[in-house]
This record gives structure tokens, sequence and C-alpha cells, in this order.
């Protein structure tokens, strides 16, 4: 087999140097943040009589210093409702390389209380990293999934145009074919300080019919919207591989910053398990292919 080589002309070396040098270059390879939020969080009634409830890690990445961390959860809201009071945990201190564990967070180290989901923020002054575990607790075992804390930086932002197909959530792994034993609840939550329209389809993976149209919601600052099991609510068959996209409007603006973050959570009737499909968003690889003239490639 003949191997092919090829090496990059001098501008392009050097552009790749001062961007991977670069400060958003850098961040790209760490989710550690000072500020960030878990999609959804708290401690409710499933069905069959489950309870749903949210443990939660913090990890300090820092080798001398300290981290001081406070989480916010914040209640869920309705469509064009406004935000719900916040309620703060004290000042969680992260020794370095320490990791905390905190059950049943929305109970004790948060005191929202018995029956409540919404957003949980966490603030902190030094990047931190954070994780969750969603799941319910029975005699035969627990059921549940992971649940990433995210960067408010790596919220999506409003789209461009009413056509733009890229800056949008996508969430595609769905149990769509057997509504019988699966369900899909849809979640999301908006990280910046201002409300924001919000578009969501359910959409064929075939003909790219959009089923129901387009679903328009309002969701409050730093709030969580519970749309429900949207699959259901549209009328969409039952057709493997539909594909749930959400976006916030063309033209929204976003001072200081902040976006939507979605979660798409197939729950099994018979178990109430689950598992979590973060909204995944298109992006340019870390190299723009501006960089890479065609001649330059293998």
């Amino acid at each position: 087999m003949t191997r092919r080589s090829f090496r990059l002309p001098a501008r392009a070396l050097l552009s790749l140097a001062l961007l991977l040098s670069s400060p958003a270059a850098r961040a790209e390879s760490s989710a550690a943040a000072t500020n960030g939020f878990f999609i959804f969080a708290g401690r409710v009634a499933g069905q069959a009589g489950s309870l749903f409830r949210t443990d939660v890690w913090l990890f300090n990445p820092e080798t001398t210093a300290n981290a001081t961390v406070t989480l916010v959860f914040r209640e869920q809201v309705a469509s064009g409702g406004g935000a719900s009071g916040p309620v703060s945990s004290s000042p969680i201190v992260l020794g370095p390389r320490e990791t905390k564990f905190l059950p049943d967070v929305t109970l004790t180290t948060v005191p929202a209380g018995d029956g409540r989901v919404g957003s949980l923020e966490w603030t902190s002054d030094r990047a931190i990293l954070a994780s969750a575990r969603v799941y319910t607790q029975a005699a035969t075992g627990t059921f549940g999934f992971f649940l990433p804390g995210i960067p408010v930086a790596e919220s999506m932002g409003a789209k461009t145009s009413p056509g733009d197909a890229v800056n949008v959530l996508q969430m595609y792994g769905l149990s769509s074919g057997d509504p019988a034993n699966f369900r899909t609840n849809l979640d999301v939550t908006n990280t910046a300080g201002v409300a924001i329209p919000i578009e969501v389809r359910v959409i064929d993976p075939v003909t790219g019919l959009i089923y129901g149209g387009t679903r328009s919601y309002s969701v409050a600052p730093k709030s969580l919207l519970r749309v429900g099991a949207i699959v259901t609510t549209v009328g969409a068959p039952a057709v493997e591989g539909l594909r749930i996209t959400v976006a916030i409007r063309e033209g929204t603006a976003l001072p200081g910053g902040g976006g939507i973050l979605a979660v798409a959570t197939t729950l099994d009737n018979r178990t109430n398990d689950a598992f979590a499909f973060v909204g995944q968003r298109q992006s340019a690889t870390i190299v723009p292919a501006t960089l890479l003239p065609l001649a330059d490639l293998p």
C-alpha cells in the first residue's frame, strides 16, 4: 500500500500555531468553567410510584488553590412565565484536586425541598468540573443516567436566519420506533439573563417532514422549561430515527451571553430506566478549513 503524505504550507503552519496558542483555542480542550448549568435537577415523582433524585459531583482541577462554589436552583417555569426565585446553597469549598459528592442535592445541599425540579447553576471563583446522576432507587436497584455539567460558554446562541440549520441543537438518539415501551421527554434550559423565544421541531429521518409544524415557546431567564413528551404532542408516528431540534429564534439579542441547553430523555415504561441524549451542536474543526487549501489536502 502506498502511503500518502502532505506538508502544510508555511502560511497554514503559522496560522495553526497562532490559533492553538490563543486563549480561545486552549479553552476548547477543557470543560472546566467558573459558571455552568445542569439542564435539570430535582427530586420529583415519576411513573409507577418512582421517585427521581439527583446526585452531584464537583471537582476542583487546581493543584494548589481552593475553589469556592455556590449552587443555585430555579424551579421549572411555564412557557411565557417569569423566572422562579433562586434557591442557593451555602458556599462549598473544594481543596486542590478535591472531589465532593453531594447526594440528593436539591433536598440537602440546595434546600429546594421535595417534589421540585428545575435548572441547577454553579458559580465559582475558579474553574471546576461538575457532573450529575439522575435516577430512581428501588429494592431491585437503581435506574437512571449521567448528566454533564455544561459551561455557559457552550450554550447555543440564536439562529442567524430563518433557514439557519447549523445554530441548532440536535437530538437524534431516541427510541422513537417503540412507543409502547419507551417515551421521550424534552427539557430546555435558558442560560441567558433574558427571556428567549425558542423553536422546537420533530423531524422525519427520511422525508424531512416536520411533524406538527414548528412549536414556539418562551423560556424565562436561567430557567428550565419542561416541554415534555414532544413526540406525542406533535403526533409523530412510530418511526425509528426521529430527530428533535431546538433553536433560539433568529434576531434574538443575548446581552451578557448565554443561550440554550437541551436534553431528550428516553425512559423505559416498564422499569423507568432511562438514558439522556444531550443536544449536540454542529461546529467546525479546531483548524478552520480556510487554513487548508484544497491543493494541500491528502
